[in-house]
């Protein structure tokens, strides 16, 4: 649930956004399509497989007043959905700097993509880092996600895809940008869970 409301809660944000900086809409019907079913079903379809992590059973048993989406929840959703905009805007306005309107869309598309990729690690661990013992154990993950990144090939690089998704070829620098740009997701949560670890450490003594 984590990963795909923040999934859709990016979407929005960098659709809605677009235009208040003065550029068209980066992504066309089909290419949001094929984030929601393709890129963004499989992977969090494999998260329900995912095995138990370590300790959890010697964790504390939620309140039965509990919910689901509590608000520091929501925030970090927020967070990680606002974040795949500005990031995927960014990418945009880089690439529009050219000229070339296609390209750049091609850019947004990919770089919102590649968001999913590295996203999903955050929604694997919540609390803890997502660079654990865990880290390689669920198969069918890694499956998924080498999957996704095949596909988004196909359809940046391959003439039929092309036609059906509005895309053109990108050269290596700019997948480069795109990797790096999505990537932040991941490194700025890590940054974040470091912080906090810090902070109650420092505060217990």
């Amino acid at each position: 649930m984590r990963f795909q409301l923040s999934t859709n809660i990016g979407a929005i944000l960098t659709v809605l956004g677009a235009p208040l900086f003065g550029f068209a809409t980066p992504f066309t019907a089909i290419q949001i399509l094929w984030v929601n079913i393709i890129m963004d079903g499989p992977p969090a379809m494999t998260l329900g497989v995912e095995p138990a992590r370590p300790g959890i059973m010697r964790e504390r048993p939620r309140s039965k007043e509990a919910v689901i989406l509590s608000t520091p929840r929501l925030w970090r959703i927020g967070l990680y959905g606002a974040t795949m905009a500005v990031g995927t805007l960014g990418a945009y306005a880089w690439a529009t700097q050219s000229g070339d309107v296609a390209k750049a869309m091609t850019l947004a598309f990919t770089t919102f993509v590649l968001f999913q990729f590295f996203n999903i690690f955050n929604a694997r661990a919540e609390h803890g880092s997502a660079f654990n013992a865990q880290f390689f154990n669920n198969g069918k993950l890694w499956l998924a996600l080498f999957a996704v990144v095949v596909l988004q090939i196909v359809a940046v690089h391959w003439r039929p895809a092309q036609a059906i998704f509005d895309t053109v070829d990108l050269t290596l620098t700019e997948w480069a940008v795109a990797v790096a740009v999505a990537s932040s997701t991941l490194f700025l949560e890590e940054a974040r869970k470091l912080l906090l670890r810090l902070c109650k450490r420092i505060l217990t003594g």
